[in-house]
């Protein structure tokens, strides 16, 4: 008996050893890093973050709680279609969103994008509830809408659906040539407006607009789960097949 009593001690400390290592190595990728801003190359709108250590940062969150990308490189803001989005230090929750009125100017700017290079055939809505990109086709002159992106308000998680009903052509996808360019690729400006969703509300915005085209589109690289929730940066993100389309459901992770 004393034998048996020793072996389940020494399993149960193991165990408890092996949980507290896990919760150590979870919890220091995300730790926030001592150290502070530097421009680079005399640019005040690019900045680097020197550690305490005499490194930068790369991939990691500052004292300050922004996200240092993996290059080492932060901008304060970042333009996405025309808008210019403040770089967060904090997720966005869907309370703290509130009637959604916050993403009204950068929707704006983006449509005006949207307007000069795609002639009205992209329609970005903003609800009290819900971002939509929409397709617009004409049809005995008449117009009809169909929704190709949606982000919303999910109270349930805190956080938010986003539904994704079109092709997607993202950064480390490459572009048609010739006629069909870039700029002249609907599944371009679809990835630009998954990008400014994304941004307005995570540190890591770009991070997960990749991990969900990845999903969507190409080799799913960062390992996105049915039903299943995977963190990527500060975003935990569960897919959720629908029927014609691809649901992902984001909320912070930390």
């Amino acid at each position: 008996m004393r034998k048996f009593m020793k072996g389940i001690i020494k399993k149960t400390t193991a165990l408890i050893l092996s949980l507290t290592l896990l919760f150590t190595l979870s919890t220091a990728a995300y730790a926030a890093v001592q150290g502070s801003w530097v421009p680079i190359n005399g640019d005040s709108g690019v900045l680097g973050y020197a550690t305490s250590k005499g490194t930068w940062l790369q991939d990691g969150f500052t004292a300050d709680g922004y996200y240092v990308g993996k290059f080492g490189v932060f901008a304060p803001n970042i333009r996405i279609l025309s808008a210019w989005v403040p770089a967060r230090n904090s997720w966005l929750s869907a309370a703290e969103a509130g009637e959604f009125d916050c993403f009204i100017p950068f929707m704006s700017a983006a449509q005006a994008k949207l307007d000069e290079d795609l002639h009205g055939y992209r329609v970005l809505s903003v609800y009290s509830n819900r971002l939509t990109l929409s397709s617009v086709a004409t049809d005995n002159y008449k117009k009809t809408r169909t929704t190709r992106l949606a982000m919303y308000k999910n109270p349930d998680i805190n956080g938010y659906t986003i539904q994704v009903s079109t092709a997607l052509a993202g950064d480390e996808k490459d572009m048609p040539s010739g006629s069909g360019s870039e700029w002249n690729n609907m599944s371009y400006y679809d990835y630009q407006v998954l990008r400014l969703f994304t941004n307005c509300v995570s540190r890591c915005g770009d991070k997960v607009a990749t991990a969900i085209y990845s999903s969507w589109e190409d080799n799913n690289s960062y390992g996105l789960k049915m039903n299943e929730w995977v963190t990527v940066g500060d975003t935990l993100i569960c897919y959720l097949p629908d029927e014609g389309a691809g649901l992902y459901e984001i909320r912070a992770a930390f």
